[in-house]
């Protein structure tokens, strides 16, 4: 009796679905591989994960299986042998499926596998679901990087986001129908030309503006232009109103690729504070002769900025200033542009809380840069070692912002 009993005992043991592993252990993807609904021959793949992606092992089985959570939170199961504690450069792989865009692909932008955004105001959450609120809007023809595919075309798509549980917080998913091959500019122009479904031309439409934000100048202004036309044509005068600054915008910055000088090459960058210029070179010294109440913070930041250790912070009501004792360099990192109080001087152009967007981009247009889609109204200029931006609001100057680079 004893012995059919440990018989029995040792049958269970061999045949135990589950080892006795820890659960919840996060693994990398080594070799691209599918996943499945089941484990062994029984399962069906749910879709496809590229070298590098991520997974947290639940259960680990007897038959050289896994229970996994995919990257968007799904219970799958997937070959043990394809997970591991870190990525090595002897590992055996095989090459990603065409499903992601590789490093070698004629339209890739990333050294890694990645997809590209294929409509227009893509929604991008937080969490696992489609109905929790939106983080983000993603632009046609954006690129992110991409480990894990789903075969379902509504199951979600990590799109942003760390593997490790710090960055769990940043993490951004998106559906899995809106992210493909990059799309080409000139097929979807021409294809909403030869188009007269009122439904489809608006589809384009909004791609085709987004995408020309991607393309070289001459097509953004050329899709911002077929944009603006069918939003009269839809009798949106409101909108068709506003994209008349962008393509002002476009035209008057056309040559700021061209054109690599710095406005900061020929006359550095100077202040006025309430009418009074202060030195091209000015020290601590000529700030406290501001007639200005302040606030003095000694190792303000308390680091060094790309080298500057910033020893004082001078913060008025309106901007700040650093000095830095041992570079002996002074300088005002902030501006927040209240009337005519404190001006910014910029190749002979004075910036200041009554100064136009438009007289703005007119004036420095051939230096400025921007991200309109995701920051609009929002300007940078790069110089030798630094860098500026200047942000406006309802068409006036609000904030000047100047910062090392290292």
């Amino acid at each position: 009796m004893v012995t059919l009993l440990r018989s029995l005992l040792l049958l269970v043991s061999c045949c135990s679905i589950y080892t006795a592993q820890a659960q919840s252990r996060p693994y990398f993807i080594i070799s691209t591989t599918e996943v499945y609904d089941l484990p062994g021959a029984k399962g069906n793949p749910i879709g496809v994960y590229a070298r590098g992606g991520t997974v947290t092992e639940q259960k680990r089985l007897n038959n050289g299986w896994s229970e996994v959570l995919v990257e968007n939170g799904e219970k799958a199961f997937i070959p043990s042998k394809f997970l591991a504690t870190s990525l090595n450069a002897r590992d055996i792989y095989e090459k990603d499926p065409e499903a992601f865009v590789r490093p070698e692909d004629k339209d890739a932008e990333y050294g890694s596998p990645h997809l590209f955004v294929t409509a227009a105001g893509v929604k991008a959450r937080a969490i696992f679901s489609t109905d929790k609120p939106v983080v983000k809007i993603l632009r046609t023809n954006e690129p992110y990087s991409v480990t894990y595919l789903p075969y379902d075309e509504n199951k979600l798509v990590k799109v942003e986001g760390g593997i490790f549980a710090e960055d769990k917080a940043s993490i951004l998913f998106t559906q899995r129908k809106f992210l493909g091959r990059k799309l080409n500019f000139d097929t979807v122009l021409q294809t909403f030309r030869n188009t007269k479904d009122p439904g489809l031309r608006k589809v384009l439409a909004e791609r085709i503006y987004e995408m020309s934000w991607r393309e070289k100048k001459e097509k953004n202004l050329q899709g911002v232009q077929t944009f603006r036309t069918f939003v009269k044509e839809s009798g949106n005068t409101e909108l068709y109103n506003q994209l008349a600054f962008e393509e002002f915008l476009l035209k008057a910055t056309q040559d700021a690729d061209k054109d690599h000088s710095s406005p900061f090459e020929k006359s550095p960058i100077r202040f006025s504070v309430q009418n009074k210029m202060l030195p091209a070179n000015f020290t601590d010294k000529d700030i406290l002769a501001i007639p200005l109440s302040r606030k003095i913070i000694t190792n303000g930041n308390d680091y060094p900025e790309c080298g500057i250790e910033v020893t004082k912070e001078y913060r008025f009501d309106h901007f700040t200033v650093y000095h830095s004792n041992t570079d002996s360099t002074t300088y005002i990192p902030e501006i927040r542009f209240k009337n005519a109080e404190v001006s910014v001087i910029i190749d002979g152009f004075t910036i200041d809380g009554n100064t136009t967007e438009e007289a703005f981009v007119k004036h420095l247009g051939k230096y400025i840069h921007y991200y309109w889609l995701r920051e609009p109204h929002v300007y940078y200029i790069s110089g030798d070692g630094a860098a500026l931006s200047l942000t406006f609001k309802n068409g006036k100057a609000v904030l000047y912002s100047y910062w090392f680079y290292c």
